[in-house]
């Protein structure tokens, strides 16, 4: 290659290159990385954002993903940003690096709306129920200078209280200890604010249940009449427990469930949980069904 032509070639490669905006320039630059580098999710449906509602933190990146059929746009409401037409399994990209709420929708179909609450600090939200008067973990992430403190509060209906602290490592993670009594929702406090509320379910009941031929008779004890109570199936078909029914406790606080199931014996269980039918406080043992 001639020396005119090899200055020619890095000289179209530069230009390539500039061509090309940094991450910085296209979403701005200056907030630290978030603890967790992998992208928020969401789907753009064919009439829908899924999930509506996401929280990051500050300087993570929210990824969206056209799974429908048709084109859409992810537009903020103000105008500040556009993806333009997304085709589909077209994916568009933006980093947020300010604390707030930020509504976006789609231009090509205005019915479409979501939003991205972006804070300082999230608590992560319990993979598992606490038993009350024992020590639980509670973890969260933060977009906050190592050795920040953290204040761990929980809100049984009275009102958010301080109920522990914590410290940001220099991974951006922090965690404490709890002792909850009750089923409670926690926030982590530090920063510009409050971080989203996750609910921690504690088991402070038990459920006793008992089979008299195709009847399954539910007790929750302490009593708690009008809470929900589900039954469940462990089924091969699905791979696993199967909610069937779904009942209130009656004054006497049980439920009752009458079952005929042809074929072979299958195993059930019982669950008390929170009105959504799925958050469990507490489960029975496991009793064979059928026959």
């Amino acid at each position: 290659m001639t020396g005119r032509r090899a200055v020619a070639v890095v000289a179209a490669i530069a230009g390539l290159v500039a061509a090309v905006p940094s991450a910085a320039a296209q979403h701005g630059h200056g907030a630290p990385e978030p603890p967790s580098a992998a992208p928020v999710p969401v789907d753009v449906g064919f009439d829908a954002f899924a999930p509506a509602h996401v929280d990051a933190l500050v300087g993570a990146t929210v990824r969206w993903t056209n799974v429908s059929v048709r084109p859409h746009t992810v537009t903020a409401q103000d105008g500040s940003w556009d993806s333009g037409r997304i085709g589909v399994d077209g994916v568009y990209a933006r980093r947020f690096d300010a604390v707030g709420s930020v509504p976006y929708l789609c231009t090509l179909h205005p019915g479409m709306r979501g939003e991205v609450s972006v804070h300082d600090v999230l608590l992560d939200a319990p993979s598992d129920h606490a038993a009350p008067g024992r020590p639980f973990p509670l973890r969260g992430r933060a977009a906050l200078p190592a050795g920040t403190e953290v204040a761990i509060e929980a809100d049984a209906g009275d009102g958010f209280a301080a109920v522990a602290e914590a410290t940001v490592a220099a991974d951006g993670t922090f965690g404490a200890d709890v002792v909850p009594e009750t089923t409670a929702r926690w926030r982590a406090v530090a920063g510009s604010g409050p971080s989203p509320a996750v609910l921690l379910p504690v088991v402070d009941r038990e459920v006793a249940l008992a089979r008299r031929g195709h009847a399954l008779t539910a007790v929750v004890s302490p009593p708690a009449p009008g809470m929900t109570v589900v039954l469940q199936l462990r089924l091969r078909e699905r791979f696993g427990w199967w909610p069937v029914r779904r009942a209130r406790l009656d004054d006497r606080s049980r439920a009752r469930f009458v079952l005929r199931r042809r074929g072979g014996h299958v195993p059930a269980r019982v669950l008390l949980t929170l009105g959504d039918g799925a958050t469990e406080l507490a489960r029975s043992r496991t009793l064979h069904v059928g026959g």
